[in-house]
């Protein structure tokens, strides 16, 4: 990691999201999960914003830790179907995201695609609509955040900008909302 890696900002970022995670799961048995996932989030977020890379170091071992806390919190609530759901979710967001990849390799990398694949084990066990959800919130947030550096002048069209940021944002709504947007722009 370069000297531009600040634990500070990890820290305070992992904090919030802990919180968040709190306030919507209470003391349920993915809460453990969830707090991991505030643990790692924030800083490949910070080294993404900083470094423009997800490292693997963060990403690989993020993958049988969030497996392993998620697949007890499925034996707690006795609901393999969750456990299903992540497995499920972890293997949609890798092949979608390696097609985006694939299609355009100068707009996303592969540390995105490993990336992709923690954030569906959540998004999967949250259920379905978080997973939808949770996938469109990260592009529309990056979209989003894309045009407003364009129209302030501080990026131009061939400007790269890290994506780890918004595919955890994306993934924050998908699982505390993503049910109820759902529900909302189906009614």
């Amino acid at each position: 990691m370069t000297s531009r890696f600040r634990w500070d900002t990890a820290a305070a970022g992992a904090v919030a999201l802990a919180l968040i995670f709190w306030g919507h799961l209470g003391n349920s048995a993915a809460l453990p999960a969830h707090l991991f996932l505030a643990a790692v989030g924030a800083p490949l977020v910070v080294i993404d914003l900083a470094e423009h890379r997800l490292p693997n170091w963060l990403t690989l071992p993020a993958y049988p830790v969030a497996g392993a806390l998620l697949g007890l919190a499925s034996i707690a609530e006795d609901d393999s179907a969750a456990a299903w759901r992540a497995l499920a979710g972890m293997a949609i967001l890798i092949a979608f995201y390696d097609l985006v990849v694939r299609i355009n390799p100068a707009g996303m990398g592969y540390g995105d695609v490993k990336f992709a694949g923690v954030l569906g084990l959540y998004l999967g066990w949250a259920g379905w609509d978080a997973l939808v959800v949770g996938t469109l919130a990260a592009f529309s947030t990056g979209a989003l955040a894309g045009l407003v550096l364009l129209a302030t002048r501080r990026a131009r069209l061939s400007s790269s900008i890290a994506f780890g940021p918004f595919m955890l944002v994306g993934a924050v709504i998908g699982i505390v909302a993503g049910g109820d947007l759902a529900d909302w722009y189906v009614e």
